[in-house]
């Protein structure tokens, strides 16, 4: 194995070293997005929307840089990896009540949630069934904001009051847009109270302690890999030692995708000079939420095979420290 994947151990297994990403973005000119009656009665700038321009739709672009095909990333790359998956992940506002639209929500660490869990195969169920859940509560999220900001667009078109076909066509697709966003936002509510039934039921904990929302952060960076024992023990090994690192360049390549965190559901909309600008702004958010979306699949493909490596690894270690090589926090 390279230099890349070097030795960490704690007590009878590892502590992964966390790669952090950041990057040094090169801000884009804003463009004028004010209605030309807007631009009549007022011709200031406004400030929010330059300090959050659209970012580069390339990643090269965007980070002045070449997407590393290797696991050396800088310190300011590792540092933006870490604010965009905090931003993707960040728990929602805790809620005591219920209702069609709220999620019930008691933060759960990885930690206690496998509190009471002693057999390797139970412990990875349900580490799986907790990053899964996990990523879908991010998509949850991801859904929601984009939708907003397809809404405050439509809201600031729906003031030009135009009747040409070509207006009426743009509202009509911002329309379509806003109903499905609806429709799956309905769908990944279900699938978190699935997920959160799933993972109840795989760490024994009663309905009575409240529905969990997963609170810990999903490994985002490199991991070290003990090359003799990926080379010399089990298939187990030897497999998530191949696949981790080609995760992680994947990972990598999704968080490069997206930008810097600040721009991640794109800027507040003021207004539209063209029909094309609309339609470009909904082509924006679209593709925004493809990547995100996708690098919140990659980051819980990442952390199942990283729960796997460790389960092979040293499948008799203590919950704690089991939790500590998956997340890299001791203090949790």
């Amino acid at each position: 194995m390279n230099r890349f994947f070097s030795l960490a151990l704690i007590a009878c297994c590892f502590l992964p070293f966390s790669a952090r990403i950041h990057a040094q973005l090169l801000e884009p000119e804003t463009p004028s997005v004010l209605p030309p009656e807007a631009n009549a009665q007022d011709g200031t700038a406004n400030p929010a929307a330059q300090q959050n321009a659209l970012p580069p739709e390339n990643a090269k672009t965007a980070l002045g840089t070449d997407i590393p095909d290797s696991l050396d990333l800088t310190p300011q790359q590792e540092d933006q990896l870490r604010q965009i998956t905090e931003t993707l992940f960040e728990v929602p506002p805790t809620r005591s009540g219920g209702g069609d639209a709220e999620i019930v929500e008691i933060p759960l660490s990885l930690h206690e949630a496998l509190g009471q869990l002693q057999s390797g195969n139970e412990r990875l169920a349900a580490v799986e069934a907790y990053w899964h859940l996990r990523s879908v509560i991010a998509a949850l999220g991801v859904e929601t904001r984009i939708r907003e900001s397809a809404e405050k667009a439509f809201s600031v078109l729906g003031q030009a009051q135009n009747d040409t076909p070509d207006y009426q066509a743009l509202m009509a697709a911002y329309r379509v847009n806003l109903s499905s966003a609806d429709a799956q936002i309905a769908q990944l509510r279900v699938e978190i109270r699935e997920g959160q039934i799933d993972l109840m039921r795989k760490t024994r904990r009663s309905i009575e302690l409240g529905w969990p929302i997963p609170s810990s952060v999903p490994w985002y960076g490199n991991y070290s890999l003990q090359s003799e024992a990926a080379q010399s023990r089990s298939f187990e090994l030897a497999s998530e030692a191949i696949l981790i690192p080609e995760k992680i360049r994947a990972c990598y390549t999704s968080g490069f995708a997206l930008g810097a965190p600040e721009s991640l559901f794109t800027p507040e909309v003021s207004g539209f000079e063209r029909i094309d600008d609309g339609y470009l702004y909904l082509k924006t958010l679209d593709n925004k939420r493809l990547a995100a979306l996708g690098y919140i699949r990659v980051l819980e493909s990442l952390n199942s095979s990283i729960a796997r490596y460790v389960s092979a690894y040293a499948p008799t270690i203590d919950t704690r420290t089991f939790v500590n090589c998956l997340i890299g926090n001791a203090e949790e």
